[in-house]
């Protein structure tokens, strides 16, 4: 058995002892407001929970998603097949050295699928380097980098996601968030904001479908999170549910995607229990 089979070995089982130990740690089932309806929900732990830790997106037939762990360093772009979520390609050096090296590039938060490219949001230690990053959905190699301005992204810029219809990518600041910021999806550059009709707080990831923006509200010191729409062309803002998310340790909600699939899921999220791991969860929305 060669020395690469022997550390494949041992993370297999070191992963099987993780999800061992977390079916024992699990506080409780998921709930949520009836606007929505949780059909399944994957559990992922170890390796695979820094894989997923902070954005997820979709074209699909399979799922992206981003991680990082700062204390360590640790960065990652990884493909999943959605049917068996099992990881397809990663890329674990997905923030370039130079940008590591010269502005403390160090965190990659939401992204967003479209027509072959992953958007990634990047930020540097000092929050005063908003970066866009793209790669190829098929390697999820590096095709272009981005540095937006920080005008109005004060705090960072924890997501970005594509509105491939009008030729947009949208993003905003972190917390009390008051506008959408739209960039030309072609050259980058700053087009115009969206005013909010009322505030949103502490957002973590975005997607849109058919004119909606899906945003995930994460809601301080709290295991009760949030998912708001807004109507891009008016900037409407509305809750379309709160999810409860049982954790002893405390759960922090994550990136989400929005996408119909096969099983009559449309939204997907990430939460990061603190206690056990990472959850991606599917639901589907009322009739």
């Amino acid at each position: 058995m060669t020395g690469i089979h022997i550390i494949d070995a041992f993370l297999s089982i070191l992963v099987t002892i993780c999800m061992l130990f977390t079916g024992f740690m699990d506080s409780g089932e998921a709930s949520s407001t009836p606007e929505v309806e949780l059909v399944r929900e994957e559990k992922l732990v170890f390796l695979d929970a820094f894989k997923s830790g902070q954005g997820v997106t979709t074209d699909g037939k399979y799922f992206y998603t981003s991680g990082s762990l700062t204390a360590f360093g640790m960065t990652s772009i990884t493909k999943w097949d959605a049917d068996t979520m099992q990881v397809l390609v990663k890329n674990d050096s997905p923030i370039p050295q130079e940008y590591i090296d010269n502005y403390g590039s160090d965190h990659v938060g939401g992204i967003s699928y479209y027509d072959g490219k992953i958007y990634a949001a990047v930020e540097n230690e000092a929050e005063d380097l908003p970066l866009v990053i793209t790669y190829d959905a098929r390697t999820l190699h590096i095709v272009d980098i981005f540095e937006l301005p920080n005008d109005n992204l004060p705090d960072g810029i924890p997501w970005c996601c594509v509105d491939g219809e009008n030729g947009y990518l949208y993003c905003s600041q972190f917390n009390e968030v008051n506008e959408i910021l739209a960039f030309d999806l072609e050259t980058m550059e700053f087009s115009h904001v969206i005013p909010l009709s009322e505030q949103v707080v502490r957002i973590q990831g975005g997607e849109v479908y058919d004119g909606i923006l899906y945003l995930s509200s994460d809601i301080a010191d709290s295991n009760d999170d949030k998912i708001i729409t807004v109507e891009v062309e008016t900037g409407l803002v509305k809750e379309l549910c709160t999810r409860s998310l049982p954790s002893m340790a405390g759960n922090e909600a994550e990136g989400v995607t929005v996408f119909p699939m096969e099983d009559g899921t449309f939204i997907h999220v990430l939460d990061y229990d603190k206690t056990v791991g990472v959850y991606l969860r599917h639901y589907k929305l009322a009739e």
